[in-house]
């Protein structure tokens, strides 16, 4: 399986999609990072599947690191490519390790509620304050706008002399997520527990403005060209980014202090206050509220922004940070038994698209954790 058909099967791995065939090619992919090849993962026996799971992770960050090399030129959309390959194993190993050890440990689950995995699903609210729940198998459409309940997009031929002065906003729930494509063709993956404030269309040549007013959201903007030259401006929690047409991520969530801003590919000017930066790709701003200054370091993008293609990508990040995306993407409570544990780190790609069994056992298997519990609505970790 070449490098092209691996990335086809990991997006259709992300979206559910895929036939009992083609994961049956997955686990051939699998095979491929193991020194000796195993069928069945589960005849391995304990001793032999903790060898296997060595083995196995060594020589996929092997492949990572031989497959990072024809990446560091100014190939970014190759990068995703080559990414989405590489990760596909772990992602793949992560799901079969669990299902060996899922009938082994001792984790205390709940049976008086199920936690459910993330899905697509709204609120919309139009001008006049009307409220539309958007979700699976609901379809809503109006002179603007119309949803397949897995996303909006509104018409570009709107008339702007009326149209323009109305809003619209989408307010994502925890354990939910959603797509937009605007009036101008700019289109916005929203994350869970976000809320975007935009209009139903633009006037051409004028500054097109939409305010994130919480959460996190990336940005696929139109260019200026094809508006007439006007530029494209996100209001966020006490900052301004303008850009011409490019690819970026804002993260500004009620419950941290600062705003995290991600530059893709392109250009953006970003404005806090009195200062104001300009942001090269791979570059972060970060901006935390009641302090003027803006921060700026160099980062891997795709930790920054897997979350819209389906993916988790935790690099060395603190176990309370992790739990909050945790807790966001299932809509659950966290504790932590031992409040020791929240500043350890976890280091790992996964699928959101699993029960968040997967990911705990993930964690726990990596000996960040000792256990976990599920409690009802809340994840107890000790």
């Amino acid at each position: 399986m070449n490098t092209k058909q691996a990335n086809e099967l990991f997006k259709k791995y992300v979206n559910g999609n895929c036939s009992s065939e083609e994961l049956e090619l997955l686990e051939a992919f699998l095979d491929s990072y193991q020194d000796n090849k195993v069928k069945n993962i589960s005849d391995l026996g304990p001793d032999g599947f903790k060898a296997a799971k060595e083995r196995m992770w060594q020589n996929i960050s092997e492949k990572l690191t031989d497959t990072a090399s024809p990446v560091k030129k100014n190939h970014f959309k190759s990068y995703f490519l080559y990414a989405a390959a590489a990760t596909l194993a772990i992602i793949v190993a992560v799901s079969f390790f669990y299902t060996y050890q899922k009938n082994t440990n001792n984790t205390t689950i709940s049976e008086t509620e199920t936690i459910m995995t993330g899905s697509d699903k709204a609120t919309l609210t139009l001008g006049d304050g009307t409220q539309i729940a958007l979700e699976k198998n609901e379809n809503f459409k109006d002179n603007y706008a119309e949803s397949n309940g897995e996303k909006i997009v509104y018409n570009r031929n709107t008339n702007t002399e009326t149209a323009a002065i109305k809003h619209n906003s989408l307010t994502i729930p925890r354990g939910g997520q959603f797509f937009v494509e605007l009036a101008d063709g700019t289109k916005v993956w929203l994350n869970s527990e976000s809320k975007i404030k935009y209009p139903i269309a633009f006037t051409e040549g004028k500054t097109r403005t939409v305010e994130l007013i919480y959460g996190e959201a990336y940005f696929d903007v139109s260019p200026s060209t094809e508006h007439k030259g006007g530029a494209f401006q996100v209001i966020s929690r006490g900052q301004n980014i303008e850009v011409l047409g490019t690819q970026f991520n804002v993260k500004a969530y009620q419950d941290e202090k600062a705003t995290y801003t991600t530059l893709v590919e392109g250009k953006i000017a970003l404005q806090a206050k009195d200062e104001k930066v300009v942001l090269k790709p791979k570059q972060q701003a970060i901006v935390v509220q009641g302090n003027e200054t803006i921060a700026i370091n160099t980062v891997e993008v795709y930790n920054e922004i897997s979350w819209k293609d389906g993916i988790f990508s935790f690099k060395g990040k603190p176990l309370k940070e992790i739990m909050k995306v945790i807790s966001r993407w299932y809509d659950v409570d966290v504790e932590f038994e031992n409040k020791q544990l929240s500043t350890m780190t976890f280091k790992g790609v996964l699928s959101k698209n699993q029960q968040i069994e997967n990911i705990l056992s993930a964690i726990k298997s990596a000996s960040v954790i000792n256990d976990y519990e599920l409690k009802e609505n809340t994840v107890i970790l000790k």
